[in-house]
């Protein structure tokens, strides 16, 4: 049940894959759907076998590709963790930063690119839906449906051996995936790796909120963690290393 990494923009996204079926979390931009339909179609793989798109949080560096995975792949299921319907209906809004802490917590990000221009340009001309802004979300909807049926202790549609874990702090509808089996958590923004050794994200709609989402995740039996940004971690005893 190996995760695989597609770069394709400023977050990571996963493939991961479980017997002959993948899951794809956090397709951030176009570039990043077409990566994943290259990766499928490099190993003879049907366009059917992807057969569910998610995302870690409903920030535009995580969904804005799922139009283009849409496109790519017309038999894949979107589904969301609950609270992103509320967003996509206009009902919550997306949690907004200041410009000062926009900039803090995007410059580091996108100086740990390889290909500033070429990602900037992917995101231009992916999906808005996810952009901050109420009002321009009406005006830039996405062409799909998504199913908001996600929740922690239900069943992940393909993913018998992986849970949904509540992990608020980065924003409220954060989660985290995490397999018991392979010992694997996929931490979307919650957990990061920009400095090599991992680190709890400080860039934080509420930073009390994402340590108490760290004690939870510390209770379990972590030996690799795929983060939203910067490279995996793997062979860890826990997450007795990562800074908090």
């Amino acid at each position: 049940m190996p995760v695989h990494i597609i770069r394709g923009g400023y977050a990571n996204t996963y493939l991961i894959e479980e017997g002959d079926s993948f899951v794809a979390v956090d397709v951030g931009t176009s570039s990043a759907a077409k990566k994943i339909y290259q990766y499928l179609s490099h190993r003879s793989v049907d366009t059917a076998s992807l057969r569910m798109v998610t995302a870690t949080h409903f920030h535009i560096d995580h969904v804005a590709g799922i139009s283009g995975i849409v496109h790519l792949f017309p038999k894949t299921r979107v589904c969301f963790f609950t609270m992103a319907g509320d967003y996509l209906n206009g009902k919550e809004k997306i949690c907004l930063f200041s410009p000062t802490t926009w900039l803090k917590g995007l410059l580091p990000v996108f100086m740990a690119e390889d290909d500033h221009l070429k990602n900037t340009v992917a995101a231009l001309r992916s999906d808005k839906v996810a952009i901050p802004l109420p009002f321009l979300r009406r005006l830039l909807p996405s062409d799909y449906k998504a199913e908001c049926i996600l929740d922690e202790g239900q069943f992940i549609p393909y993913l018998p051996r992986w849970k949904l874990i509540k992990t608020p702090g980065h924003t409220p509808d954060s989660v985290c995936l995490y397999s018991r089996d392979e010992r694997t958590l996929i931490s979307g923004d919650t957990i990061l790796n920009m400095k090599g050794s991992g680190e709890l994200n400080s860039f934080c709609c509420d930073g009390d909120t994402i340590k108490e989402s760290f004690k939870k995740l510390s209770a379990l039996t972590i030996k690799n963690i795929y983060p939203g940004h910067g490279k995996p971690l793997c062979n860890l005893d826990g997450l007795a290393s990562v800074a908090q």
